[in-house]
């Protein structure tokens, strides 16, 4: 499967990024300046956005990570200090579980992967669960979130990326990691950062100013903690 991506340095430990869902390898653009003159980084658009390949309909997450293992493989990628963010942080965990060797150090930035109760499950207890799923197929903008609506052509993906529940993928990771999440994250709760740091033996949680993109509205600072963790022999 061709995976589109862009580079920006040339020595280095490699970093590897994977965007969130909706988003493309320009998501990351904003840490490329605090990089890219010490390592060598690689900003995939995952399988189905930017300018990647379009998966099989079918595709799961599992799936997502084979075609980037396969990726890192290809470019003989080694000791790769591997960065997700949201739907990549699940990816990326996934890698980190099934591939260990593949990677040296894993960040994980508001990180998908733990099961969320759907948002109306509060109607059930005053309308019947019929009549509550014919309401939601007329007016979908209540019942169904953001990437959902967008979701478009990938819907059928969208579809079995939800109900994926990786929680043993995480207690399984043995790689080093560093968790980091917005505060004020509206798409995915702080809380999900903190149970997957108890899930993860090796890891740090950092919850800092910012919402779901914290590498946005505070690049600087997420750049600093990455670097420090990547640079910390102890970690």
């Amino acid at each position: 499967m061709k995976i589109n991506y862009l580079q920006f340095g040339k020595k280095g430990q490699p970093i590897v990024f994977l965007h969130g869902w909706q988003q493309n390898s320009r998501s990351f653009a904003t840490l490329v300046p605090f990089f890219y003159k010490d390592y060598r980084l690689f900003l995939l658009d995952l399988p189905g956005f930017g300018k990647s390949e379009f998966p099989p309909l079918g595709f799961s997450s599992f799936d997502y990570a084979k075609a980037v293992s396969g990726w890192l493989k290809k470019k003989k990628l080694k000791k790769v200090i591997l960065v997700g963010h949201s739907f990549g942080g699940k990816i990326a965990a996934i890698i980190a579980c099934q591939e260990p060797t593949l990677i040296l150090k894993l960040v994980l930035i508001a990180s998908a992967g733990l099961p969320h109760p759907k948002k109306y499950y509060q109607l059930k207890k005053f309308i019947p669960p019929r009549l509550i799923k014919k309401i939601s197929s007329c007016m979908p903008a209540i019942f169904f979130s953001r990437d959902y609506k967008q979701a478009g052509e990938r819907l059928p993906i969208f579809r079995t990326i939800v109900k994926e529940d990786i929680r043993p993928i995480f207690s399984k990771i043995s790689t080093p990691t560093l968790i980091i999440w917005g505060k004020n994250d509206q798409e995915l709760p702080s809380e999900d950062g903190k149970k997957i740091h108890q899930l993860i033996k090796k890891s740090k949680l950092a919850i800092i100013a910012g919402d779901h993109f914290p590498f946005w509205g505070n690049p600087q600072k997420v750049a600093k903690l990455i670097n420090q963790f990547i640079k910390n022999e102890g970690d």
